[in-house]
């Protein structure tokens, strides 16, 4: 789905503002949500203050400050190109985690965000030759 996301993302960029593409997607996503959480009966208020801070820092970082740069990104670099750099969410997730909360990091989730940044790694070194080559 993230593919289609910027896929969808790079098509409109030339279109329309970065601005007004984050507010309709992050509007549908949220009307998503929301028809879910109805239709499922879950309540929509009864939280604790304290989770009504931790829904906002994660309406502010990783939606202004994340998705908003991805969608920023699109008009200037390939879909693709995105989608390599959004691999490494969830690996900077579990080492934040690891050095802020005290989480337990897997062996698992070692070699797997080992090899994802690895793979991550070759691919932009690799546009990095192919740019390099082009130069000359």
């Amino acid at each position: 789905m993230i593919s289609a996301y910027m896929l969808a993302g790079q098509k409109v960029s030339h279109k329309i503002n970065a601005n007004l593409y984050s507010v309709i997607v992050f509007f549908l996503g949220g009307s998503v949500l929301l028809v879910y959480n109805l239709a499922n009966h879950y309540s929509l208020t009864e939280y604790n203050s304290s989770d009504w801070m931790y829904f906002l820092l994660l309406a502010v970082i990783p939606t202004i400050f994340g998705q908003f740069i991805f969608n920023l990104l699109l008009k200037s670099m390939g879909a693709t190109t995105v989608s390599v750099g959004i691999i490494g969410e969830p690996v900077l997730a579990i080492l934040l985690a690891y050095v802020f909360l005290g989480e337990i990091m897997s062996a698992f989730q070692f070699i797997g965000g080992i090899m994802t940044l690895f793979g991550m790694g070759m691919y932009f070194w690799a546009k990095s030759l192919k740019y390099t080559v082009a130069k000359y």
